[in-house]
């Protein structure tokens, strides 16, 4: 990727934008809701008032936690924004800043308590029957006689479509999330369909060593990942899996390590045969070390994915192939930047050492590799195409740097 033709990151300068929208509303309210879900000393809900009050006009300050592993890393973060406020420094930063700051507030390193865990048990509670439909599916998926080429696009349609569960835009507990009413509902806003090139890598002539898995949202999102993971190691296509979480609670329902373990525990712990055996399946692929989680700091950090540090590089160059799911992935992935809409994926993520599939559903006024019909199509659909959710893409690339 020529690095001169990289183009301005979003900001929440911008008049009427998503980002100046989440900025100045979105991530106050979701540090008011914090006490109110947790059982936080006085102490802690004073940090976090203070937190929700500085947005968005006060400017940036280094992180306070001294003692904390990534304290290092973010003193070096925020040192190029500490003339700035929330809304002059670059979007990304600024999200990923706040919930650090949040981090920060609840004391997490030291009292190990998630703040958010009340929205992913809530939200876990509510898809209890789409669960349960989801891993009768998977039964008929892997019955005697059936193939990969016969499933694996449907496979794919749930894991893009379970993107839409996002507790930071929609709670669990409200009743406005964008679910579509069918499959074929979803499939008419599919804007980019890479899939085909995908099934030709997982059911070629040879099965892949190794796939790795960017996670993003616990509850629904994190059982149809699960399941398109389960799906490659139980059918043979695949012989290991590698999943990678966020450090520590980010963006309300992002995946940590705790969320997985939780997630098959609670499967196994089902009244449903089909839910039971699916935990249990998943429980077999960890004990047998064909499926593993990993967390690294730099997924929480404000760096774009062209900035990995060597040890997740490497770590990421040793697999076969990469998925990435969600908007925040994405947005890491293309350095959450304007970038024009008709610019071809390959070559924004031309840096990865592996091949890439992307799975997301558009939540930030960002996007690449879209032809201008598909864009005007969405536009006359609908004006808020970019972050209502109800639109998606499935993107493939060949690997840059291997």
């Amino acid at each position: 990727m020529d690095t001169r033709q990289i183009p301005e990151p979003l900001r929440g300068l911008e008049p009427d934008s998503w980002a100046r929208t989440t900025i100045v509303e979105r991530l106050p309210d979701i540090a008011r809701k914090i006490p109110a879900e947790n059982q936080f000393p006085w102490s802690i809900e004073q940090e976090l008032k203070i937190l929700w009050n500085e947005i968005p006009d006060q400017k940036i300050r280094p992180i306070k936690d001294l003692g904390s592993p990534d304290f290092g890393d973010w003193r070096g973060y925020t040192a190029d924004y500490l003339d700035l406020n929330w809304l002059q420094t670059p979007w990304f930063f600024a999200e990923t800043y706040f919930y650090r700051r949040v981090m920060e507030a609840v004391r997490f390193f030291e009292r190990g308590e998630d703040p958010f865990l009340a929205q992913k048990q809530l939200g876990y509670q509510h898809s209890a029957p789409a669960i349960q439909q989801y891993a009768e599916q998977l039964l008929d998926w892997l019955s005697p006689g059936r193939e990969p080429e016969e499933y694996l696009q449907d496979a794919f349609y749930f894991t893009l479509w379970g993107n839409q569960a996002d507790y930071s835009l929609w709670p669990a507990d409200g009743d406005s999330s964008p679910e579509h009413e069918d499959l074929q509902a979803a499939q008419e806003h599919l804007l980019a369909d890479d899939s085909p090139l995908l099934m030709d890598l997982l059911i070629g002539d040879h099965k892949l060593p190794r796939v790795d898995f960017l996670l993003d949202n616990a509850g629904f999102e994190l059982i149809t990942d699960l399941g398109l993971a389960d799906l490659l190691l139980s059918s043979g296509r695949v012989d290991r899996m590698v999943l990678h979480a966020k450090a520590h609670p980010t963006f309300v329902s992002d995946v940590i390590p705790r969320d997985v373990d939780d997630a098959v525990q609670a499967l196994q712990d089902d009244q449903s045969e089909a839910v039971r055996q699916f935990g249990q399946r998943l429980r077999a692929h960890f004990r047998d070390a064909r499926m593993l989680v990993r967390a690294d700091f730099f997924w929480n950090s404000p760096l774009a994915m062209w900035d990995l540090p060597e040890g997740v590089e490497q770590t990421l160059a040793g697999a076969d192939l990469l998925i990435s799911k969600g908007d925040a992935n994405y947005r890491r992935l293309t350095g959450d930047r304007s970038w024009d809409f008709t610019t071809p994926f390959g070559e924004v993520i031309d840096y990865l050492p592996v091949p890439l599939a992307a799975f997301r559903t558009l939540k930030a006024e960002l996007a690449v590799g879209l032809t201008r019909e598909a864009v005007r199509k969405a536009r006359r659909a609908d004006p808020d195409w970019m972050t209502d959710g109800r639109w998606g893409v499935i993107q493939y690339a060949s690997a840059g740097k291997k």
